[in-house]
C-alpha cells in the first residue's frame, strides 16, 4: 500500500483522570484460561470452575445433617455454620479469610470435613469438633468433595494432584494415599455406601454426566445412569439402606429423584411442580432429605422433605451467632453530582474475606478473582462482623474504580458512600450499548427471569441485552421464553436463541420471535430426523422473521487463520453463509474467542464488498456465580432512529457502531462516521480513544491492512488523534485499539475496540487487488470446510450442505478471476 497511502498524524491529549500505568502487552491467549490450577484434560477451564467448584451465597447451601439428627452443618457467607434444628440458632464454626463449603460428617459425629477456597485454589479441611483443631489436605492442584469412610479411618476426596481430577483414598492418620479413578475430566461428589462396601460418585465428561457405583468387594465400577449436561448434579446415599437421592434437570426445573441402587433404572420423582431443588442430603436416620432452593431474589433457602414422600417444608434459621461482635453497614453509590447510581460492588473485611450480597446473587470474577455483586445505589448489608472493610465500586466499563474503607463497630451502623467517575458518557454522546450474546439459564445454581437481568444491566451501564436460549441436546433451556421482552428504565431484555449446531458453527438469532427448529444437528450429535441440514436454513429463517443471524464465538486464535494453506479454526459454514447471505453478522468481540483472529475473516468479507455486520457478546451465563460481568463485550450503536431494541439492531446491521471490551473508540473521516461513505483521495480523520484501563495501541486500517500504529492511552485517559490518509478508489477504512493487561472495571482478557467501517465512495465498494486476494483466501477456507464436512459425514449424504459450498464457490471464483 506504500504506493498510495500517506499518513500525517497529530495527537491532542485530554487530561488524565487517573495516574497512568505502564502500557503492557496484551494477553497472548484469546479467551479466559484458568484462575485456579489448570487441568490437563479440560479445555474451557472456566466451565470447570463455574460448574464444579463451590460458590458463595449469603443464604445456606450444601446442607450436611449430623449423624445424631440434632444439627445441620451448611455453608453461608463463606463460612461453615452449625444449625441447632430445635432452637433454629446457627452458630458460625469457621472464621478465616477463605471461603468454606461442602461440609460432610464422620459417622461418629466427632469430625467435620469440608472444602476451603482461597479464591485461586482449593484444599480439604478436617475439623475436630471438640477442639476446633483443623488439618489441611492440599496439593498444587484443585481439591474437592471430601467424604469419610464408614469407619472414619479413611477420607475419600477429589484431587488434581497429578493434573486431572480423580478420586483418591487417604489414610487420615498415616497420610498414605491411593488413586481410585482415572476417567476423563471430572470425578467428584463421593458418597460412601451404608455398609462401607463401595461408594457412589459423579463423573462428568462433556457432554454427559453420570452417577457411578464403585463396588469395593466385587472390584467393579459401573455407571448407574447418564444425564445430559447437568452441571449441578449431586447425590447422597441413605445412611442405612441402598437408596440414592440425586438432583436431576427436567425441562427448566430441577427435581429430587430417588433410586434403588439394586435397580437404578427405576426412579421416583420426590419433588413436584416448578422447583429448583439442589444439593440433597439424607438426615442422620434417613427419614428426611435436606436440600436448598433459590427464591425469587436468588437467595437460598434450606428445605426438607420426607424420604417416603410428602410436602416440602422450610427449615427456618431464627438467628445467626457469629461468635464475635457484629454491627451493620450501609453502602451507597452516587455519580459525580451526588445522585444515586447503580453499581458493581466488591467488599472484603480486614482479613480479605468477601462479603456476600444479602439481596441477590453473589458473583465471582473469573479473570481477577474478585467476589462482586450489584446494588441499585444503596445496599444494607445487615449483620456483619465488627472491623474494617474495603469497598470498591464501578459503574460499567467507562468508570474509574473507586475504593474506600469503613469501620463497623459493635451494635452500630457504619455508612460508606462512594462517588463514581466515568470518563465517557455513551448516552450523552448519542450511543446505546448492547450485549447481544449472553445466556439467561444454563443450569447454574440460580433460576433467572429476564427481569432479573435488569439490576446487572443497571450496574454495568448497559442498555440492551439479548439472552440466547440454548440446547442441552435432550432439553431446550428457556425455550418458551424466546421472543419475550422486558423494558424498564430505558433498559431492554430481548430473549433470543442460539442454534448450537456444534460442527456447523453456532448461529445466534438476535431478536427472533419464535425458536428455529431443529435446535441442533451435525455428524457428532444425537440424530433425530434427517441429517441433511445446513445453517443456511437458520440464516433463511432469520431473514424471514426479521432476526439478525450472526456467527458467534467464531475464531479462537489471535493468529490469522488464512496464514496456512488450508485455513483452520473457522466455523464450518461461516464462509459459505456470509458469502451467500451478506446480511449475516459475525460476532467480532466475544469473551471466548479472539477479536484479532475473527477480524481477519471479517476483513476479507468487507474486501469482497460485503457489508457484514459486526456484533459483540460476552457469552456469560447469568445463572452461574462464577461469571464475568454482563456487558464485558458490547456494541455501541448510534441512536439516530430512537433507542428501541429493533431500531438499535438496525443500526448494527447498518454498521453505525463500534465494538468494545471497555474502551470508547469514536472514528470519523472527512465528517463521515462508521456505516457512512467518504470520497477517495486525501482525507482528514479523527479518533477519540478513552479507556478506564491502559490500552497499548491504536491502529488505522484500510482494506484489512494496518497502515498506521500509534501509542494508546494510559488508565483513565482520553486522547484525541488527528491525521490524514490518501484513500484508494474503493474499499473501506476503520480504526481499532487493543492491548493491555486485564484490569477492572473490565473482566476481559485484554482491551479491544474496533469501529465498523467507513466505505470509500459507496457501501460495498472494493479495491480490485484486495478483492481478488480476499476471494482467493475465502476459497481456500471454503475448500478446507468442504473437506472437513466430507470426512465427518463420511457416507451420509448431505446435498443441502454441499449445495451451499458449491454456490459460495461459484460466487467467490468470479471475484477471484478464476475460470
Amino acid at each position: 500500500m506504500e504506493g498510495w497511502m500517506k499518513i500525517r498524524v497529530f495527537l491532542r491529549t485530554g487530561a488524565a483522570l487517573v495516574a497512568g500505568a505502564a502500557i503492557l502487552a496484551g494477553a497472548a491467549n484469546a479467551q479466559w484460561t484458568n484462575h485456579y490450577p489448570k487441568l490437563d484434560d479440560f479445555g474451557h477451564h472456566v466451565y470447570l470452575e463455574q460448574y464444579e467448584l463451590p460458590f458463595l451465597a449469603a443464604g445456606p447451601t450444601a446442607p450436611a445433617p449430623s449423624p445424631d439428627g440434632r444439627h445441620i452443618a451448611f455453608a453461608a457467607k463463606g463460612w461453615i455454620w452449625l444449625l441447632d434444628i430445635e432452637s433454629g440458632i446457627a452458630e458460625r464454626l469457621t472464621d478465616g479469610a477463605e471461603m468454606d463449603s461442602r461440609p460432610r460428617w464422620s459417622r461418629d459425629g466427632d469430625r467435620l470435613t469440608f472444602v476451603r477456597d482461597s479464591g485461586s485454589d482449593t484444599s480439604v479441611i478436617i475439623r475436630d469438633m471438640a477442639t476446633g483443631r483443623e488439618s489441611v489436605i492440599d496439593s498444587p492442584g484443585i481439591e474437592l468433595d471430601p467424604e469419610f469412610s464408614a469407619d472414619s479411618t479413611y477420607l475419600y476426596y477429589t484431587s488434581a494432584q497429578d493434573g486431572v481430577l480423580s478420586l483418591w483414598k487417604r489414610h487420615i492418620d498415616a497420610g498414605t494415599e491411593e488413586k481410585l479413578t482415572d476417567l476423563r475430566q471430572v470425578e467428584r461428589n463421593a458418597r460412601v455406601l451404608a455398609d462401607g462396601s463401595g461408594l457412589v460418585y459423579l463423573h462428568s465428561a462433556y457432554p454427559v454426566s453420570s452417577l457411578r457405583l464403585r463396588d469395593f468387594r466385587a472390584g467393579t465400577d459401573e455407571a448407574l445412569n447418564e444425564i445430559n449436561l447437568p452441571p449441578l448434579l449431586a447425590a447422597d446415599v441413605h445412611p442405612s439402606e441402598r437408596t440414592l437421592v440425586y438432583t436431576a434437570p427436567q425441562a427448566d426445573d430441577h427435581h429430587l429423584m430417588l433410586a434403588d441402587l439394586a435397580r437404578p433404572g427405576i426412579t421416583r420423582q420426590l419433588t413436584n411442580g416448578e422447583t429448583y431443588a439442589l444439593m440433597p442430603a439424607f438426615s442422620g436416620d434417613g427419614s428426611m432429605i435436606y436440600y436448598v432452593t433459590p427464591d425469587e431474589n436468588q437467595q437460598f433457602n434450606l428445605m426438607r422433605i420426607p424420604t417416603a414422600g410428602g410436602k416440602p417444608e422450610a427449615v427456618e434459621i431464627a438467628s445467626w451467632d457469629y461468635g464475635q461482635p457484629t454491627g451493620s453497614m450501609v453502602v451507597t453509590t452516587t455519580d459525580e453530582d451526588g445522585s444515586p447510581l447503580p453499581a458493581r460492588l466488591s467488599i472484603t473485611d480486614g482479613n480479605g474475606h468477601p462479603v456476600a450480597n444479602p439481596d441477590g446473587p453473589t458473583y465471582f470474577d473469573p479473570q481477577h478473582g474478585r467476589v462482586y455483586f450489584y446494588a441499585d445505589g444503596s445496599v444494607d448489608l445487615g449483620d456483619v462482623l465488627s472491623g474494617r472493610y474495603e469497598i470498591t465500586a464501578v459503574h460499567g466499563p467507562m468508570s474509574i474504580p473507586v475504593t474506600t474503607t469503613a469501620r463497623v463497630s459493635r451494635g452500630s451502623t457504619a455508612e460508606a458512600s462512594l462517588a463514581i467517575t466515568t470518563i465517557w458518557d455513551a448516552d450523552g454522546a448519542g450511543y446505546v450499548s448492547a450485549d447481544h450474546h449472553i445466556h439467561l439459564n444454563a443450569d447454574g445454581p440460580h433460576r433467572m427471569t429476564p427481569g432479573d437481568l435488569l439490576p446487572l444491566m443497571a450496574g454495568e451501564d448497559l442498555d440492551q441485552v439479548a439472552p440466547m436460549a440454548w440446547n442441552r441436546y435432550s432439553r431446550q433451556v428457556d425455550e418458551f421464553m424466546v421472543g419475550d421482552r422486558v423494558t424498564e428504565r430505558d433498559m431492554t431484555v430481548a430473549m433470543s436463541q442460539e442454534v448450537r449446531s456444534n460442527f456447523h458453527g453456532h448461529v445466534g438469532l438476535i431478536g427472533v420471535g419464535k425458536p428455529f427448529y431443529p435446535w441442533y444437528f451435525g455428524p457428532d450429535t444425537p440424530r433425530f430426523g434427517s441429517p441433511d441440514r445446513s445453517n443456511g436454513e437458520v440464516i433463511a429463517y432469520a431473514a424471514e422473521t426479521g432476526a439478525l443471524a450472526t456467527y458467534v464465538h467464531s475464531v479462537g486464535s489471535h493468529d490469522d487463520p488464512f496464514a496456512e494453506d488450508m485455513p483452520r479454526g473457522i466455523p464450518l459454514e461461516m464462509i459459505s453463509d456470509t458469502v451467500l447471505s451478506p446480511e449475516t453478522g459475525i460476532e467480532l468481540v466475544c469473551m471466548w474467542t479472539s477479536p484479532l483472529g475473527t477480524a481477519e475473516v471479517w476483513y476479507r468479507l468487507l474486501n469482497i464488498g460485503q457489508p457484514t455486520p459486526a456484533t459483540s457478546g460476552t457469552d456469560m451465563m447469568s445463572d452461574f456465580t462464577r461469571a464475568p460481568a454482563i456487558g464485558t463485550a458490547r456494541v455501541y450503536a448510534r441512536a439516530e432512529n430512537g433507542t428501541a431494541f429493533d431500531a438499535i439492531l438496525d443500526q448494527v446491521r447498518a454498521g453505525k457502531t463500534f465494538l468494545s471490551t471497555g474502551p470508547a473508540l469514536l472514528f470519523e473521516i472527512a465528517g463521515a462516521e462508521p456505516g457512512e461513505t467518504v470520497a477517495s483521495g486525501e482525507q482528514d480523520w479523527k479518533v477519540t480513544l478513552a479507556s478506564a484501563a491502559a490500552v497499548e495501541k491504536l491502529e488505522i486500517i484500510v482494506n484489512g491492512e494496518v497502515v498506521e500504529t500509534l501509542e494508546g492511552v494510559s488508565a483513565g485517559e482520553t486522547r484525541v488523534y488527528e491525521g490524514s490518509v490518501t484513500l484508494p478508489e474503493g474499499g473501506w477504512i476503520a480504526a481499532r485499539a487493543h492491548g493491555g493487561e486485564p484490569a477492572w472495571p473490565s473482566m476481559a482478557v485484554t482491551r479491544f475496540a474496533h469501529s465498523s467501517p467507513v466505505w470509500i465512495g459507496e457501501i460495498g465498494s472494493t479495491d480490485p487487488a484486495a478483492k481478488a486476494a480476499a476471494a482467493s483466501d475465502l476459497l481456500r477456507a471454503l475448500d478446507a470446510a468442504e473437506a472437513r464436512a466430507k470426512t465427518a459425514y463420511d457416507q451420509t449424504p448431505t446435498p443441502r450442505l454441499m449445495a451451499r459450498f458449491k454456490d459460495a464457490r461459484q460466487k467467490l471464483q468470479a471475484m477471484a478471476g478464476a475460470e
